[in-house]
């Protein structure tokens, strides 16, 4: 997750934080696990379903999530597990360990993560199953954006439980063929999610009454066999509550609280043998089919914290007010100044520096070095990002990240920062954020705005696909105006919908159209 801590000694607030530990959005298993609420002890509430008893038996456990360490390309993962079902005694005993290997490459990062350790056991009223082989292997492939990491992958897995035994001496044994369609996710500034749907063979053998060493009948017949089609999703989002204050003592209309939340989901449908009492019904052909969906009872809250309250002067009645005061609370905007002054033109600058905080936080400053010294020493080998920005200037960092993450590529070789922003260039900063430029169609084709043919050409992609998702609609006569100046204001709704689009709009695609399929 690309979240920054928030240090903005701007008003003079008292500013209120708790925080838990924070992980990725991470679907920890392959057989159907759902994280749940943090208890005191630190540990994560956690449950999934087995089906190795030919029916499906919800277990519930603890579970201590591993950090994910930030900025490495090794690292390694342990679980352990144990979770049990008293009702049906089902008692789950795990215990795995993952090395993780990234490797960047340009924009994009491939992940590797090898089993390095597994053991397991299940008992139930049949007996112990053990764990005797297991694989799994997962890779994905992360396209690196200025706003979103987004990723794709793939697992495949396959165990062998032995029951009361081991594979020398046994009553039977159980084996899982696991195949998982593309895994798909993101992270950003405001959250992340991971969705994967897979799809599970089981196949249940004992002993062979008939078997005799040298004879023809096998040493194991198959008592029964299942499929188990899974979909599970975890999701982390950043919400923004106001809470208004009446009192007239206090110089406060009221402030923004930021919450960060995990929701769970996990479907199965399966066609199963029919179980009676315990007991597989080997009688009848008949088979248990079903399906079911489940959700964490409520949005695990993983940190809250009050953001600054601004004090603007000029935004009350104003149509943006909301966002005006939402994204200054968030820092997005300066939240030292008493006037916005929301219907002036915005400036490349102010734009620019704004689209950086909004997706990839506030930059740390380098205290030791506050007039840019440094970056004029000889054999640094510093290379100014604009031929008007120089190394003392206060933005330089924000400048510099616009540069290289291809925000904004300046005109003439000039930033022209003081000028402003016309709506195609503010469009095409969302747009290059995003990274989805290329999705455009081959040209010559048309927005479908009444005003296309006003549209500068190098334009034209960023527009097309800000209105694909949604992100500008245009006027309500069907206009767009690419060559008007973005007042404060606009430039305001715009990045509150870019905000939006983030932490919201993105899950349809990589949680709810996929486990709807």
């Amino acid at each position: 997750m690309k979240r920054k801590s928030l240090s903005l000694v701007l008003l003079m607030v008292i500013v209120t934080t708790l925080i838990y530990p924070l992980s990725f959005a991470q679907v920890i298993w392959v057989d159907g696990g759902m994280i749940g609420a943090q208890q005191l002890s630190g540990d994560y509430t956690y449950q999934e379903v087995t089906f190795i008893t030919g029916e499906p038996v919800l277990v519930k456990g603890l579970i201590s999530l591993p950090t994910i360490p930030a900025n490495k390309d090794t690292y390694t993962l342990k679980y352990a597990f144990t979770l049990e079902n008293t009702e049906k005694g089902i008692i789950i005993d795990r215990s795995v360990t993952y090395d993780v290997e990234a490797i960047q490459n340009g924009l994009q990062t491939t992940y590797s993560k090898t089993l390095k350790s597994y053991s397991e056991t299940i008992e139930t009223p049949k007996g112990t199953y053990t764990l005797a082989e297991g694989s799994l292997f997962e890779s994905r492939i992360y396209e690196n954006t200025p706003a979103v990491d987004y990723y794709s992958g793939n697992i495949y897995g396959k165990r062998t439980y032995y029951l009361n035994g081991d594979y020398m001496s046994n009553e039977g044994y159980v084996t899982y063929d696991i195949e998982v369609a593309p895994i798909i996710g993101y992270s950003h500034e405001w959250g992340d999610s991971e969705t994967r749907v897979e799809n599970m063979q089981i196949d249940s053998y004992v002993l062979n009454d008939n078997y005799t060493a040298g004879g023809d009948e096998p040493e194991y017949v198959l008592e029964w066999d299942g499929t188990v089609d899974l979909g599970m999703s975890s999701t982390q989002t950043t919400n923004f509550f106001y809470q208004n204050i009446d009192q007239q003592t206090n110089p406060s209309y009221g402030s923004y609280f930021e919450v960060r939340a995990e929701d769970n989901v996990l479907t199965y449908s399966y066609d199963l043998p029919v179980v009676t009492d315990g007991e597989i019904d080997t009688t009848t052909t008949k088979r248990a089919t079903g399906e079911k969906r489940m959700t964490t009872p409520e949005s695990v809250i993983l940190s809250t914290q009050a953001l600054v309250s601004p004090k603007i002067l000029d935004i009350g009645g104003h149509w943006a007010q909301n966002e005006i005061f939402l994204l200054t609370s968030l820092g997005v905007f300066d939240a030292d100044l008493n006037y916005f002054v929301p219907d002036a033109s915005i400036s490349r600058l102010e734009f620019g520096k704004a689209m950086v905080v909004a997706t990839a936080g506030i930059l740390p400053v380098d205290t030791s070095d506050p007039l840019g010294f440094k970056r004029l020493r000889p054999g640094t080998e510093t290379q100014l990002p604009f031929l008007d920005v120089d190394a003392q200037d206060p933005d330089y960092d924000y400048i510099l990240y616009l540069k290289e993450h291809d925000l904004m590529s300046g005109k003439n070789y000039y930033f022209k920062g003081d000028e402003p922003l016309t709506r195609a260039e503010a469009i095409a900063i969302m747009i290059r954020a995003l990274g989805i430029q290329y999705k455009a169609p081959a040209p010559p084709y048309s927005t479908g705005y009444v005003d296309d043919a006003s549209i500068p050409e190098w334009a034209k992609d960023y527009i097309y696909m800000a209105n694909e998702i949604g992100l500008v609609t245009g006027t309500p006569d069907g206009y767009i105006h690419p060559n008007q100046y973005v007042t404060k204001a606009e430039a305001a709704a715009m990045i509150y919908k870019f905000v939006q689009h983030l932490k919201d709009e993105i899950t349809y695609d990589y949680r709810d159209k996929v486990l709807n399929r």
